[in-house]
Order: structure tokens, then sequence, then C-alpha cells
């Protein structure tokens, strides 16, 4: 039997995080997964961002076992307006409105400051066995066989699997020419 190759995430906001715990609880702990990140070296997490999730992924924090941490900073979005006039405007026509529960008692969305949900994700991760590693992934070369992922402490993995989480701006996705 073959000792199975890493999968390693290049990115360690909620995206990659949530990635690397469902991964873990999915696959087990023998596929070794790895989440590299120079972001991951300030914990607490101090990403001042807050972020609005739907129900749906509501949901996906709980199956993972981080929403009970977070539901107490969490503000639930009940009700949504969307135009674009301005405060002081004598009529401000609505193009799109959002209301109600999606199920009796549960908000469609709510409003989630980052830093709690990271670091939610990342004590969960780390207490399941994942790697967080504070550098980031410096540069792969991809062959019929593995990835050979280099981090930027110049340690090398052998990975089946390398998965851009790295924000909008990706060097990752870059690299590998994706268009986004």
């Amino acid at each position: 039997m073959t000792t199975p190759r890493s999968i390693v995430i290049g990115g360690g906001a909620f995206a990659g995080l949530a990635l690397a715990l469902a991964l873990r609880q999915g696959l087990g702990p023998d596929v070794p997964v790895i989440v590299a990140d120079p972001a991951l070296a300030l914990r607490p997490s101090r990403d001042p961002r807050a972020t609005a999730i739907v129900a749906a992924c509501r949901r996906l924090f709980e199956a993972l076992g981080v929403w009970d941490e977070v539901a107490p900073t969490a503000q639930p979005i009940v009700d949504m307006i969307v135009t674009d006039s301005q405060l002081e405007d004598a009529t401000r026509p609505v193009f799109l409105t959002f209301a109600g529960d999606v199920a009796p008692g549960e908000a469609f969305a709510h409003m989630v400051e980052n830093k709690y949900l990271n670091e939610a994700l990342a004590k969960r991760a780390e207490a399941e066995g994942v790697e967080l590693r504070t550098v980031p992934v410096s540069s792969y070369a991809a062959s019929a066989e593995a990835i050979q992922v280099t981090l930027g402490d110049g340690a090398v993995i052998d990975a089946s699997l390398l998965i851009a989480a790295d924000g909008a701006k990706s060097k990752l996705d870059k690299h590998a020419n994706i268009a986004t």
C-alpha cells in the first residue's frame, strides 16, 4: 500500500480553512491536508473585514462544527433593500429586496466578522489534524504523477492536489493561467 500524497491549500482565510476541514472530515486522517498562508502566523486572526454568509454556508459551518463558536458574534440579516439612490434623495426606487426566513426562525443570511470565523476554523482544523503552515506556496511544478509544491520556507511537498484559495488576486491562479 502506498502512502497517500498530501493535499495542499494555498490560502488560509475562511474558504481555504473550511475546505481543509471538510476534506479532513471527509477523507479521514490518512490523507495529509496542509494549509499554507503567512496570515496564519497572526493568531488570533486580525482580519478586519466582515462577510455576509447565506443560510447554506451557515449550515456548512454547523456541519464542520464551528458555527456554535461563531454564532454569538454573528448578526442575522432579516431584510435587505438594494437601490442606487443616495440617503438624502427624496425618492429611493428599490431595485431588489430580500426578506424573510429560509425556514421558520432561520435568517436567510448572517453578517460575520472574518476574524471570528477564521479563528474558529483554524482552531478546529488544527484540532482535527490539518497542518497549518505560516508560509505561502511559492511555486509548484505539476507532472503526471504529482504536484511538487514548494513553500516559502523551502519545504517541498509531493501533493496529489494543490488548491488555490488565495483570494481574488491569486498568484496560484495566475501561475496556472486561470482567468477569473
